[in-house]
């Protein structure tokens, strides 16, 4: 039988390091994040290089935020999060 490449237990031991004082909802959203945070990178073989790129990226995007341009939410736009969370076709508060 080959060795398998990756801890069967090591997702969940990070999920179980969640402190006690998180609350539920937050508890629940992170783990499925760490879930499948881990199963993307097991998925494509994730690489140290590639993973130091994606942490350059993600520092980038803080050094260049501010108060009046938030680079994270513009990610979060340009990769289509924004609209699964809040779909064009439901309708906006109004802003004023």
């Amino acid at each position: 039988m080959a060795q398998h490449r990756f801890d069967p237990n090591f997702t969940q031991n990070v999920i179980d390091a969640i402190g006690p004082k998180c609350e539920p909802r937050m508890r629940e959203v992170m783990s499925a994040f760490i879930r499948h945070l881990h199963d993307f990178t097991r998925e494509v073989e994730l690489t140290v290089d590639e993973w130091m790129m994606g942490v350059k990226f993600v520092n980038t995007i803080g050094q260049i935020s501010d108060s009046k341009r938030n680079e994270g939410q513009r990610m979060s736009d340009i990769l289509g999060l924004e609209s699964c969370v809040h779909p064009p076709s439901f309708p906006f508060p109004p802003f004023f």
